[in-house]
Formats: C-alpha cells, sequence, structure tokens
C-alpha cells in the first residue's frame, strides 16, 4: 500500500526544520521575525502561523478573534520570511 503525503505533514516538517521557525505544538509554529511573505504578498506582524484543516493560518497576538490572513495548503506556491539579512526561502 502507497503511504499518502499530505501537504499539511510536509509543511510541519519544513517549519520545524526551518532555523527561522519554532514549534510551539503540532499545529502552531512561531517565526523568528515578524514579516512574511506568502505567494509573493508581504504580511507584517506574523506572531504565529497555525495549521489547521488544510489552511495556512497567520495571527497576530492582538488580534486573535480572527487571522490576518489564511490561505488553503493546495494554494501555497512559496513561503518566505524577512529578516536582519534580507528575504530567505522556507518554502
Amino acid at each position: 500500500m502507497k503511504e499518502v503525503i499530505s501537504m499539511d505533514n510536509v509543511l510541519r516538517q519544513i517549519l520545524r526544520e526551518n532555523q527561522f521557525f519554532e514549534e510551539m505544538n503540532e499545529n502552531r509554529f512561531v517565526p523568528e521575525y515578524l514579516g512574511l511573505i506568502v505567494n509573493g504578498v508581504v504580511i507584517y506582524n506574523v506572531n504565529w502561523v497555525d495549521i489547521v484543516d488544510k489552511e495556512l493560518v497567520l495571527m497576530n497576538k492582538d488580534i486573535q478573534t480572527h487571522p490576518i490572513a489564511s490561505l488553503m495548503l493546495e494554494n501555497l506556491n512559496s513561503l518566505m520570511i524577512i529578516t536582519d539579512s534580507g528575504i530567505k526561502e522556507v518554502l
């Protein structure tokens, strides 16, 4: 039987292994820097990233009732982080 590899598990593994993210639990990752670029769109003030129900949810500590942005994982083409030394590719 062939093992099915899901995008959410792949993204979790990529974030676990990335030096710019800290894993809080299986579904929550905290970026070292607050600026992310998702599919070419710059999103600032991202305090944590959740992976839930095949969706990437970007959250801010001051707005916890709803995400500042979200994207279905099937539509995620690129993820970059803005660091002190420039833009670094995550995915």
